[in-house]
């Protein structure tokens, strides 16, 4: 995929003068030591379009400098390990009825999963991994597929077909349905130990990934019972997020160029080889490459579509690129890629919007320090146009981040944290527009006029407690903090120049994820935890009123925010000991509005059992661990601050009496489909019928 082709260094000269007019030539071949770079550092200015001289310098110069070992790890540490919901309520259609659909954050912009239905079909990834196989199977025969079921006039279920992608070791990353056409996105890693002893004589092993790709197949499905693969890109990279807008889906994926044979340098000698290997390697060998089905590889980007940080010089590098690739699933063979030389590790979108966002860390003086940046682009179909970007103090954390965003009209809102439990938390709410090619801080919380921190303080006047869960709707923002106990502030953001808090809850345990159903209800779902087994401070047990035990467990709550001063917990249903997919993934949540205004949701919970048998020949007895999950089916009665929660009952997926494998299956990646009264309960690779009025009546598998 990648070309090995080599320019002799004898011919190739190195043009310097990045983001400057010098145009001096120095052979690479006649260099007796490596020019002065700087260090390795994140990009945290605003972007511009580059050129194909200044680009391929700031990417040499990023991939020789990590080799070359000449900066500190941890002061150039990049890694991220880090709106108005649509909520992806029902689709409403006369004449399929009402049905479930993918949540997502906003309105317009669908999000992947692994499951998809339009009212008749259903369509499904399955994972190798969930298929039934003994140990002596070759676990190369279970490859993923894409299955379609159909749903008949009776609410059955039958599958009309299964196709096997054409990748072997690709894992189903997520699907799109647009019309008649499937998007699959499928992730595919291959791993390589290093082992250096360098010159200090320490062997050093490292496990890191190599030739990483991903790929993106599209099938046509206007006759479901024989798909057809039209497309079919490999492409260099990782996935870091996509979304699709209409007809056009949108990936962005990261990349770091890998050099074989280039060794981690730490003699002169070595850096100055290395030096040369890079300058003198084709650029092709440096760029992800993007191969279709019948063999053809092209880069995948074109360096005259790249943007390098505003103030980069010749002296500055960066090892990673950051790719915005479109495609039109209407004409398949319309792929067309922009690039960022820095690191980026989320996706935040609108149906006219993109913003990328990553952090650095930086540790000095024993101290830590995070600066944010994000930059956002404008998108309309495959057309995509830098706009501006923003710094910000702090991090988005790592889970749900993109729910940390909501662009409201040219304004973007944006929760960031700064800071750790021992020294204190410092969360902020920011508002930021745009002027020029900058996002600029216009609004925060706290601030001079409303101070009071986010999070409940100690005596000593900091904040403990991290985020948990964000989410913002229409004018407010909803915001979960978590140490022993859950406050939930609820933040008026009607008036920029006047963010403040208006009210707070504190209760047992935290939502991980919001879920806001009408201006005046909203849901959390979470843990409930006993703040009494962690710790607690003198503060939090003078907090509590009773000495009532507290059941742990996957918690669902319903939340009265009519009354902005004053949120209320109507009721909370916890599953003890069980823990539920969505405090990590929102689509593993169903959820549909039905017409009288009630709503349904579908909670995959799952706990662990322990069985203990006893050994007939000895005697000995054994325990037996093994999953339990189901699908806690629960319904609110009304949009208003009256409503009720009601637990309706569970689904239980039928164990095969013939394979002890099911009972491993995990819940992670559960999923479920409302069809009117008809529910479908993806569990593994099987579905599970069953009704919303008589939810213990299952059928399956199909």
């Amino acid at each position: 995929m990648v070309s090995n082709r080599i320019i002799l260094l004898s011919s190739f000269l190195l043009l310097t003068g990045c983001g400057s007019d010098s145009t001096t030539e120095i052979s690479i071949a006649n260099l007796k030591k490596v020019p002065k770079l700087n260090n390795i550092s994140m990009a945290l200015t605003p972007l511009k379009q580059s050129n194909t001289t200044d680009f391929e310098k700031h990417l040499r110069n990023g991939v020789y400098l990590t080799s070359a070992r000449q900066y500190d790890f941890l002061e150039s540490d990049t890694s991220d390990n880090t709106a108005v919901p649509s909520t992806s309520t029902s689709e409403s259609n006369t004449s399929k009825g009402a049905y479930s659909s993918t949540i997502t954050q906003e309105a317009g912009v669908d999000e992947g999963d692994r499951i998809k239905y339009d009212g008749e079909y259903i369509y499904v990834a399955n994972y190798s991994y969930y298929q039934h196989q003994t140990f002596a199977e070759e676990t190369s025969s279970q490859q993923n597929s894409i299955r379609i079921l159909k749903r008949d006039a009776q609410g059955d279920l039958s599958e009309v077909s299964n196709t096997q992608l054409s990748e072997e070791d690709a894992t189903v990353n997520s699907l799109y349905l647009s019309k008649d056409k499937v998007a699959v996105l499928s992730d595919i890693y291959n791993y390589s130990y290093y082992n250096d002893a360098g010159d200090s004589g320490l062997a050093v092993d490292m496990f890191f990934p190599m030739q990483q790709n991903f790929n993106l197949s599209v099938l046509d499905v206007s006759d479901q019972t024989s798909p057809e693969t039209t497309t079919s890109y490999t492409m260099d990279g990782a996935i870091i997020d996509s979304r699709r807008v209409d007809d056009v889906l949108y990936i962005v994926s990261s990349y770091s160029p890998y050099i074989a044979g280039l060794p981690y340098a730490e003699s002169e000698a070595d850096k100055l080889a290395n030096y040369k290997n890079v300058f003198s390697s084709d650029l092709s060998e440096l760029l992800p490459q993007v191969t279709d089905s019948q063999g053809n590889t092209t880069n995948l980007i074109d360096p005259e579509n790249c943007f390098l940080p505003e103030d980069a010089t010749d002296q500055d590098g960066f090892n990673g690129l950051v790719t915005l690739t479109t495609i039109d699933l209407t004409k398949p063979d319309s792929l067309s890629s922009v690039c960022i030389n820095t690191q980026i590790s989320g996706l935040y979108a609108t149906p006219s919007s993109v913003y990328l966002y990553g952090t650095e860390y930086k540790y000095e003086n024993e101290k830590a320090s995070e600066t944010s940046i994000i930059h956002k682009f404008s998108i309309a179909g495959q057309a995509i146009d830098y706009v501006a970007s923003g710094t910000l103090a702090g991090r988005f954390n790592w889970s749900l981040s993109n729910l940390r965003f909501s662009e409201s009209g040219d304004e973007l809102r944006v929760v960031t944290t700064q800071g750790d439990r021992w020294s204190g938390y410092n969360h902020a709410v920011n508002v930021l527009s745009t002027s020029g090619n900058e996002l600029k801080l216009i609004a925060q919380l706290p601030n001079d006029t409303y101070p009071e921190k986010i999070g409940k303080t100690t005596k000593e006047g900091i904040v403990q407690e991290d985020i948990k869960a964000v989410r913002f709707f229409e004018d407010k923002a909803y915001i979960v903090t978590f140490l022993n106990t859950d406050p939930l502030y609820v933040i008026d953001l009607s008036d920029t120049e006047q963010l403040k808090i208006t009210g707070a809850l504190e209760i047992p345990g935290y939502s991980s994820y919001l879920h806001p159903i009408s201006e005046n209800l909203l849901v959390g779902i979470g843990q409930n935890v006993d703040p009494n087994r962690m710790g607690v401070t003198e503060e939090t047990v003078n907090s509590t009123d009773d000495n009532t035990p507290i059941i742990e467990g996957a918690k669902f709550s319903l939340f009265d925010v009519s009354n902005i001063a004053n949120p209320l917990e109507i009721n909370s249903i916890v599953y003890e000991n069980g823990y539920t997919p969505v405090e990590f993934d929102y689509h593993a949540l169903t959820y549909l509005k039905a017409a009288d205004n009630t709503h349904r949701f579908g909670l995959p919970v799952e706990k662990w059992l322990i069985e203990t048998i006893v050994d007939k020949d000895t005697g000995r007895k054994m325990d037996v661990w093994s999953r339990d999950n189901s699908l806690q089916l629960i319904e609110i009665t009304s949009n208003d601050a009256d409503a009720t929660l009601v637990e309706v009952g569970s689904i239980k997926p039928i164990a095969n009496s013939d394979s002890t494998a099911d009972r491993y299956i995990s819940g992670w990646d559960d999923r479920a489909i409302f069809h009117n009264d008809d529910i479908y309960y993806l569990h593994g690779n099987s579905f599970w019928k069953s009704f919303w009025l008589t939810p213990e009546l299952v059928t399956g598998p199909f």
